[in-house]
């Protein structure tokens, strides 16, 4: 098969991160894959596992992102491919237009992701319009059926992300080569017990709630320091908030933000305790719950969205009902004072989910053969 990906860019994310991992899947079993995108961090990944990229700004909202409706149209027409599978959508409405005056004969397979809550309007009904429509989550397949009811439950399909056993090995401990650099960069987190919560700085990731939980823990756990993982929006002074807010509550000296960092595994293994605080919307999957428990790390996540699906089946010892400060702050509590077991476990594996998502492909194309 020819299968194509197409998104934004191939920047830090979870959306990013399904694509290239798709591809690379896709490559290593002899398929011949492209990838239509901006290049970005992951571009390496691309271009290592034999796909061929396109560095296209397909996904960039300006007047001139619609030539590549024509352009995408007559490279259809000439390569092609079997299944064409959009993650975005302003890409997905490109790809959608372009396939609209292609000839049918030429027409491939079309699939969506939807990744996320995306705003329920026109413009996002788009990623409800696949030939299939892949749900990172069922409770994301709840929120597409909800808000789209004239999609045909048919063919929206639960595929969950999955963690690579490889890059995510149970009981992973960070190199003495990292923690070296590490302490260079960050001097204040030597001797400290790391609680980490992972994901871009974005008003419904938590933030505040992390901050005020360090707080409630600093006077009894004088060697806990929070850590946040993620970068934040250029121009973006949320970090000035969440910094000001750290400040009043006395705890700035008790939080590091590392930016963004292409170490995550190493940043959750060296944590105690990985968090999930994802408020409104709740996660639609929340990759870095399975990639934390994967590597046999204790996580707390308010129990809702696909991080209820994930804790379910994983950990549910570290659900907490969504809002709670105080089940959230007792949590953590108990779980310094006697740091829980998290069994080695097969579940949310990558292999699985790729190879989900490969069957879909296949039973598309084995229709559109008939």
């Amino acid at each position: 098969m020819h299968i194509v990906q197409v998104l934004v860019s191939l920047n830090l994310g979870g959306s990013e991160l399904v694509a290239v991992e798709l591809s690379e899947f896709a490559a290593a079993a002899g398929h011949r894959v492209t990838v239509i995108a901006a290049d970005g961090p992951l571009g390496g990944r691309i271009r290592a596992c034999g796909a061929k990229h396109l560095d296209w700004t397909i996904g960039r909202k300006r007047p001139g992102t619609l030539r590549y409706i024509s352009l995408l149209r007559h490279w259809l027409a000439r390569e092609k491919p079997d299944i064409l599978h959009v993650h975005s959508r302003l890409p997905a409405w490109i790809c959608q237009l372009a396939l609209a005056r292609l000839d049918p004969a030429l027409r491939p397979v079309y699939i969506t992701s939807m990744h996320g809550h995306y705003s329920v309007s026109r413009y996002s009904a788009v990623m409800a319009g696949g030939d299939r429509v892949i749900a990172v989550s069922d409770h994301i397949r709840d929120y597409t059926l909800h808000n789209y009811p004239a999609t045909d439950p048919d063919r929206v399909i639960t595929v969950h992300g999955g963690v690579s056993h490889r890059l995510f090995p149970y009981g992973h401990r960070p190199s003495a080569q990292w923690w070296a650099q590490i302490l260079q960069d960050f001097p204040e987190l030597a001797g400290k017990r790391l609680l980490c919560l992972p994901g871009r700085l974005s008003r419904y990731k938590g933030h505040v709630d992390f901050i005020e939980l360090i707080a409630g823990l600093s006077a009894d756990y004088v060697d806990v320091h929070g850590i946040i993982v993620g970068k934040a929006k250029p121009g973006s002074r949320y970090r000035d908030e969440l910094e000001g807010l750290a400040e009043r509550y006395d705890v700035l000296d008790r939080i590091t933000f590392t930016g963004a960092r292409l170490d995550i595994r190493d940043w959750l293994a060296a944590s105690e305790l990985v968090y999930s605080l994802c408020s409104d919307p709740p996660e639609a999957f929340g990759r870095t719950v399975p990639e934390a428990l994967h590597l046999g790390r204790p996580v707390i996540g308010w129990d809702h969205g696909g991080v209820q699906e994930t804790l379910s089946a994983l950990f549910p010892q570290g659900a907490v009902a969504p809002g709670d400060r105080k089940a959230l702050l007792q949590r953590s509590r108990s779980f310094l004072e006697e740091k829980p077991v998290v069994a080695e476990q097969s579940a949310f594996g990558l292999r699985e989910s790729m190879e989900k998502t490969m069957a879909v492909y296949q039973s598309l194309r084995a229709i559109e053969n008939l």
